[in-house]
């Protein structure tokens, strides 16, 4: 199994994967319809299939986890080697997306999923941030190449110093809500384009509670229960905010922090993560470390490549549910154990930290 420095993050990402999955599978096989009309459970539910809080989960917790890389690297051995950093990413990154990508091209070879040339393109080359719309099979990867669009720049920003990459950070935790607003009154044909900038918050906060992570824990470490809960009561209630805001100046304020994926959201899930990680090691630590949690976390990424195949809304057999999860586990599993499992021993080679 793939070590981990911090503990409940694979259960946090095994929340977020599943969120994701429920999100498509509800999208092309709408297995949630008949439940959202049973009153005391559709509030869970809308929580549950929240796909773009369960990838901002994903930022959140990728921007912390690969800078507080970074910085102990940076303790350990007065710099910063970008050439291992990205040897890191290559190696976490493309074994098992290319592998993917060579699986989807057997498949067309046949005829049984089409792509489109400007797809493989924007796939092949990280660059699916610029229009995630073209098919389905490759509409999921906008969220992977946004994280590598972001990873490209962040090691080159951040061997310019502590000041300099802290004000990167917090610049662009300004700039992304200036974005959102433009987004909102830009012609729709240019929303995707924006797409990078208007999402790259959540990573950006990540980051930043990796910088400040122990002045955080220093000074909330008394109140962490209680501003988990508030946390958790927070993000559940953003959704509600326009039916409360509408027509009132406080709707301008939510259209440029977002909602459930926006910036206040993902300071939320900020909060989760570090009380998830350093506080009370009570009931909600338990159940995000279990082995069963824990592994699907592990598996998480594997998921995430594999499940659009087969939640594609078709009339295949395999894409049906729920033998499609039956599926999904199988091939992230093979994918996790042959491909990801041997890389990721290779990748620990290239982490210049002391024993």
């Amino acid at each position: 199994m793939e070590k981990q420095k911090y503990p409940s993050i694979n259960g946090l990402r095994a929340l977020s994967i599943i969120m994701v999955l429920f999100h498509h599978l509800n999208m092309q096989n709408h297995i949630l319809d008949n439940l959202v009309t049973l009153d005391w459970l559709s509030p869970l539910l809308f929580v549950l299939e929240d796909g773009h809080l369960g990838v901002n989960m994903f930022f959140v917790i990728s921007g912390f986890l690969i800078t507080s890389l970074l910085i102990q690297e940076e303790i350990n051995t007065k710099s910063i080697s970008i050439k291992k950093f990205y040897i890191r990413r290559i190696l976490r990154i493309f074994p098992a997306y290319y592998f993917l990508l060579f699986v989807y091209f057997i498949l067309q070879l046949f005829s049984i999923i089409q792509i489109s040339t400007a797809s493989w393109i924007t796939s092949i080359t990280y660059t699916k941030y610029l229009n995630s719309q073209l098919d389905w099979p490759t509409a999921h990867f906008w969220s992977l190449s946004l994280e590598e669009f972001f990873y490209f720049f962040w090691p080159l920003c951040f061997v310019m110093g502590a000041k300099v990459r802290k004000n990167i950070i917090i610049s662009l935790l300004i700039i992304v809500p200036i974005i959102r607003i433009s987004i909102d009154s830009a012609p729709s044909n240019l929303t995707n384009t924006l797409l990078v900038l208007s999402r790259i918050d959540a990573i950006s906060i990540g980051c930043l509670f990796a910088i400040y992570k122990d002045t955080i824990i220093k000074r909330f470490s008394l109140h962490w229960t209680k501003l988990f809960y508030i946390s958790i009561l927070s993000l559940f209630l953003l959704r509600y905010v326009p039916f409360i805001t509408d027509n009132t100046p406080f709707s301008f304020i939510f259209l440029a922090l977002g909602l459930t994926h926006g910036t206040i959201a993902n300071f939320l899930i900020a909060l989760i993560m570090m009380y998830s990680v350093f506080g009370s090691r009570g009931a909600w630590f338990k159940i995000l470390n279990l082995k069963v949690i824990n592994y699907i976390g592990i598996l998480s990424y594997s998921i995430y490549l594999w499940q659009q195949i087969f939640i594609s809304g078709s009339d295949n057999w395999a894409t049906k549910f729920p033998q499609n999860i039956i599926f999904i586990f199988i091939a992230a599993l093979l994918s996790y154990t042959f491909i990801e499992k041997p890389f990721l021993k290779l990748k620990s080679k290239f982490i210049t930290l002391k024993r």
